[in-house]
């Protein structure tokens, strides 16, 4: 994982190379985009860069029911359709699994979890996710995919807390899930799983900034009709998005542009319910300015913490009276939900 020192730029460095942290102010904006690693942004032949999905907030339940639901340009299943053994398409939603099988079809709560250390201190972000999938086959995609918000937490006396919240509504607006794809095959233990590499952008133009070979924009480099740049995306009048940083040692409001990437590949039970998976991913961000009275050392630079295995996301099945409603309701039930049915993300 790398995070940019100077403003201005984004620095890459190869994985297992984090840059030098000064003070546990330093600890912050690493958490911001909850990543992994160092290794430098590339795009694996599977990646895949959503475009943003404008108007998507307050959207029906079923508003993105229509992603993939027809046959692929490169001749790939027709996702719409209802997997093999069901003989009802509300069945991928009913929230009920089938018993011993590699079935990940339905409505999911999906929670992710990253553990930031800097100078003995530690922190755990956290961001939730809705999902619906659908499955053909081994074959998987997500039909309507909510980013209902993110939060950092400290763990350590002098660690560092971030609050969001004001720009929650914007991901919704700006940010979907829908159409990324995976796979659930059976194998020796289990069925393992795989969803494909995903872009999240936050406070920047999609979808140009969502492919990782576009430099993130620095403050010198609002959007225009023509040109992509950071963009207010909460609607107050500074650049990107604006988060509250919080610790003993200092506070204050950043204005912010994200780009994070996370990707999944592991054996999970058949049939369950509820499950851990490890989690791989990236983030690089630039900060593009603070408000008046919030120090410098704010914007600082940390790193991740190296132990792979703290870094993770749970999933949890949804029964069918569980989160529904508009975009904006079943992310309020999401974030309900959260400290209910998966507290371990919450580590």
């Amino acid at each position: 994982m790398q995070r940019g020192s100077e403003l201005s730029e984004v620095h890459e460095q190869p994985r297992g190379c984090p840059p030098a942290v000064a003070a546990v102010a330093a600890v912050v904006l690493t958490i911001l985009g909850a990543a992994l690693g160092c290794e430098p942004d590339h795009v694996e032949p599977d990646a895949f860069a959503r475009p943003s999905v404008p108007g998507t907030a307050g959207a029906d339940a079923g508003s993105g029911a229509s992603d993939g639901a027809s046959p692929a340009a490169d001749g790939s299943p027709d996702l719409g359709a209802d997997p093999p053994g069901r003989s009802d398409a509300a069945a991928a939603l009913d929230g009920s699994p089938a018993a011993a099988s590699c079935d990940l079809a339905g409505r999911w709560l999906l929670a992710e979890r990253v553990l930031v250390t800097s100078t003995g201190q530690e922190q755990s972000a956290r961001t939730w996710y809705y999902y619906e999938v659908k499955q053909q086959g081994a074959d998987l995609t997500v039909t309507r995919g909510l980013h209902c918000g993110y939060e950092v937490v400290k763990k350590t006396a002098l660690g560092a807390s971030v609050d969001s919240s004001g720009s929650w509504a914007a991901f919704l607006v700006h940010n979907s899930s829908a159409g990324r794809r995976g796979t659930l095959t059976e194998q020796s233990g289990g069925c393992r799983l795989t969803l494909a590499r995903e872009y999240v952008v936050r406070g920047a133009t999609l979808p140009h900034y969502a492919d990782p070979a576009h430099k993130l924009p620095d403050r010198t480099q609002p959007a225009t009709a023509s040109t992509p740049g950071w963009e207010d995306w909460d609607g107050d009048g500074n650049p990107g998005i604006s988060i509250r940083v919080s610790s003993t040692l200092a506070s204050g409001t950043l204005y912010d542009c994200q780009r994070e990437w996370t990707q999944f590949d592991a054996v999970i039970p058949r049939g369950a319910t509820k499950f851990k998976i490890p989690m791989t991913a990236d983030n690089e961000h630039v900060v593009l300015g603070r408000s008046a009275g919030s120090p410098q050392t704010l914007e600082s630079s940390s790193s991740l913490a190296s132990d792979p295995s703290q870094h993770f996301a749970w999933l949890h099945r949804l029964q069918p009276e569980q989160a529904t409603g508009t975009d904006a309701e079943v992310c309020a039930a999401v974030r309900t939900l959260k400290d209910q049915l998966v507290p371990e993300a919450a580590q």
